[in-house]
């Protein structure tokens, strides 16, 4: 075994000291990455805002929700099950032009909870941990080398979406030739439910 080889002990894989350095596989954040983070962060602020650390780490994970929003948009389809499916054919095929629409990491959203934060001071918290979520956000699409996948404003997603030059749609990417669907569980059954 190399150094930087996952190791196995006790049927676990270890921390892959390749993991900053690795191009062959595009990851994006998930739901366990930013619930990881958020606890970890809370932690580590919890002596300097007590209690406040609780809207700040729920921000951090919550303003995910979006995707499902998302998912709901795009597929009209109620089972929220299919969501993983749905963002594993995104990051599948991440080089196909995709362009996605998060309003809730839109600066618009940014705007909108920073404005009422002045009202309701606890929002400041989540504001902030708002900020952290993007900015894991953003070093991973980054690191991906894929910036643009995601709009950043609301007017920026309808200009670009209107240009004929991104997939915006899932179900547009399920008829392209050569799609990559490797490991998604049960696929045909969430196309049937997304008339796709």
């Amino acid at each position: 075994m190399q150094v930087g080889d996952p190791e196995l002990v006790s049927g676990h894989r270890c921390f892959d000291l390749n993991f900053f350095t690795r191009k062959e596989k595009k990851q994006l954040s998930s739901l366990k990455v930013h619930t990881v983070q958020s606890i970890t962060t809370s932690a580590a602020l919890y002596p300097f805002i007590g209690e406040n650390v609780v809207p700040f780490g729920l921000a951090v994970i919550f303003i995910d929700l979006d995707h499902l929003i998302e998912y709901v948009r795009d597929t009209r389809c109620l089972d929220v099950l299919g969501v993983f499916s749905y963002y594993d054919i995104i990051i599948k095929n991440i080089d196909r032009n995709y362009l996605a629409l998060s309003v809730f990491h839109t600066i618009e959203f940014f705007v909108l909870v920073f404005c009422l934060s002045t009202l309701f001071p606890v929002l400041t918290y989540v504001f902030f941990g708002m900020l952290w979520h993007m900015a894991l956000d953003l070093f991973y699409i980054i690191k991906a080398r894929k910036p643009f996948i995601r709009a950043y404003s609301l007017i920026e997603y309808f200009v670009r979406s209107k240009s004929g030059k991104y997939v915006t749609s899932v179900l547009q990417i399920l008829k392209m030739d050569g799609i990559n669907t490797s490991g998604i569980s049960n696929l045909s059954g969430w196309m049937k439910k997304w008339g796709a």
